[in-house]
């Protein structure tokens, strides 16, 4: 845990002074806002230009490394979550397993940062429009999970860090197999030499 854990987290979970409408906005984040995206990246999978598909799929990659790698670093380091140590109040029912790093965060900025890297999307109309929803939902996401109770801020960095990380990995690794499959992987790739 960060020193500042648990003074951010006072500050950022709600209290019983803090507006019903507040945590309901909250609730909705947390609860549905994840499974909107979900559905509106699948759309996209089937209905987008090809380009497009294949940078959503990246993406896709991307969360799902992401996800493993989170799920990997609970069980090998679990930490526990804020109502377990008997801060604030925690507004959605949640389970006691391992809460560092947020799976919420994690895949929620893993999108953000596979659209913000998807070169076909920033090339599109809209596409800056697109990014910059994927980022506000992300941070969105992130506050929600604090504001209810169930993550520390210090799980929601680590989200963070897990998802922009594994999705900027996977579009590394996916520009350079298509750099490959195209033939140019390097300056030294072979080339026959004609008389």
């Amino acid at each position: 845990m960060l020193p500042f854990d648990h003074a951010l987290f006072m500050l950022l979970n709600a209290d019983a002074a803090t507006p019903a409408a507040v945590v309901a906005v909250a609730q909705w984040l947390s609860l549905n806002l994840p499974l909107w995206l979900c559905g509106t990246v699948m759309g996209a999978l089937m209905f987008a230009p090809p380009r497009v598909q294949r940078d959503l799929l990246v993406t896709v990659a991307s969360i799902a490394l992401a996800a493993f790698v989170a799920y990997s670093v609970r069980k090998l380091w679990p930490m526990p979550r804020p109502a377990q140590l008997g801060w604030g109040i925690q507004w959605i029912e949640h389970s006691a397993r391992a809460g560092f790093p947020s799976m919420h965060a994690t895949i929620a900025f893993a999108l953000a940062q596979g659209l913000l890297l998807a070169s076909a999307i920033r090339q599109m109309p809209r596409g800056r429009l697109v990014i910059a929803i994927g980022w506000v939902c992300a941070l969105a996401i992130a506050w929600s999970r604090v504001c209810l109770g169930v993550h520390s801020p210090s799980d929601i960095i680590g989200g963070a860090v897990v998802g922009i990380c594994a999705a900027s990995a996977m579009t590394w690794l996916a520009a350079r197999l298509s750099a490959i499959a195209r033939g140019k992987s390097s300056a030294y790739s072979s080339h026959p030499v004609h008389p």
